[in-house]
């Protein structure tokens, strides 16, 4: 009993990254200029000033007319876009929060200082929390590059006014720190252990 009871107090111990796993990825086949919004508000992810984008709508410089060819979901990617008059600034919020990192999948034809910023609260306030910059992918969206933001604390929203204009997104999702799974490795280890120890042997 007690090696069951040490197993489920190593699990249960095992820290987890708040609020629920997501991942963005886009799969609509978007109407021009269609602002993302609320379209992921079940998993507790909106935007401001997003747009969704279809890869292949037949108006694009690549072949067959396609946009973001290569990117990791075929059918949409976002896009950031501010006219810099009325939509001045973009984010994306998590109201549950992420703890850890953030990891995406981007392309852009140049590179961008400070393009993603990390706040504690909703629509880049509260504690700044990092500042991420992009290098440049290549010049017509066709190489996607996966990266995972790194920070300390809890976050509840992501500042893309700086990827405004110039860098495409696809494919975000909450990192859950490493130590999450280790602990909970750990766990089902003892409790596989207990199990074994109370298993009695059968006698021929």
């Amino acid at each position: 009993m007690k090696y069951f009871l040490a197993a489920m107090a190593f699990a249960a111990s095992a820290p987890v990254f708040a609020g629920t796993p997501f991942l963005v990825d886009f799969e609509n086949s978007w109407d021009y200029a269609a602002a993302v919004d609320n379209t992921y508000s079940p998993l507790g992810v909106t935007f401001t000033n997003v747009l969704g984008l279809s890869n292949n709508d037949g108006l694009g410089s690549l072949p067959n007319g396609d946009y973001y060819a290569g990117a990791p979901s075929p059918l949409g990617v976002g896009f950031v876009q501010l006219d810099g008059v009325v939509n001045t600034s973009a984010y994306m919020n998590v109201a549950s929060g992420v703890d850890h990192g953030l990891s995406f999948y981007y392309s852009s034809p140049v590179a961008v200082d400070g393009a993603i910023k990390v706040y504690s609260g909703l629509n880049g306030s509260g504690a700044l929390l990092g500042s991420f910059s992009l290098a440049a992918t290549d010049a017509d969206y066709s190489v996607w590059k996966s990266v995972t933001l790194n920070f300390n604390g809890t976050a509840r929203s992501f500042d893309l006014t700086g990827a405004a204009n110039v860098v495409g997104l696809d494919n975000i999702s909450a990192v859950p720190e490493p130590e999450s799974y280790a602990m909970l490795l750990m766990g089902l280890g003892l409790m596989g252990a207990a199990a074994q120890r109370r298993t009695p042997k059968s006698v021929a």
